[in-house]
């Protein structure tokens, strides 16, 4: 196994950090691809249940906002230009006209918090789970609000379409995202 020495690390040039970083970022957008497939359709529902949030909250808290954003727009540049990185390998612009949209803004919003405060800091159990839960409120949210404003479903339906059929396995999402940051908060570093 290589380790490197963390002066080293640190003492990178700035062409190398650059590429360290935008490694990260399409390392990162590759992940949201193959979380995007592993999906759960229901009936009620336009937007299925993904690994995208969990990947987004593990991604943001592990590489720092700035990375995990630059990750985020990429995949959602990928879409946009109509390559099929969506769930159930979608792509194009109406991706985020549909009900998607919402989510694919909140993750960036949440990505964008979460990694400012904590990117790769190491944190206790009830801080990595609070501000987890607020970055899932925030995609939730975005959500939501696009559900409502851009698609015009009543409040009521898209809290049922939108929010609470998800918030089971998010729980769950939460709770393993925390667990596995809390046991490695930064993987980059050397043991």
């Amino acid at each position: 196994m290589l380790v490197a020495d963390k002066s080293s690390v640190v003492a990178r040039s700035p062409a190398a950090q650059a590429l360290a970083a935008a490694a990260a970022a399409i390392a990162f957008a590759g992940a949201l691809i193959i979380a995007a497939q592993a999906r759960i359709y229901l009936p009620w529902t336009p937007v299925p249940i993904t690994l995208q949030t969990m990947v987004v909250y593990l991604g943001a808290a592990w590489l720092g906002s700035s990375r995990a954003v630059s990750g985020i727009l990429i995949y959602a540049g990928l879409a946009a230009f109509g390559l099929p990185v969506l769930s159930g390998w979608q792509g194009g612009w109406a991706a985020f006209t549909g009900p998607t949209g919402g989510y694919v803004m909140g993750m960036i919003l949440a990505a964008f918090l979460l990694g400012r405060f904590l990117g790769g800091r190491p944190a206790s159990m009830t801080r990595t789970m609070t501000l987890m839960t607020g970055a899932a409120a925030l995609v939730f949210a975005c959500g939501l609000l696009h559900f409502v404003l851009f698609m015009r479903v009543p409040f009521e339906q898209a809290l049922w379409m939108a929010l609470w059929p998800f918030l089971p396995g998010e729980a769950i999402k939460l709770t393993l995202a925390a667990a596995v940051y809390r046991s490695r908060p930064n993987p980059m570093a050397s043991r």
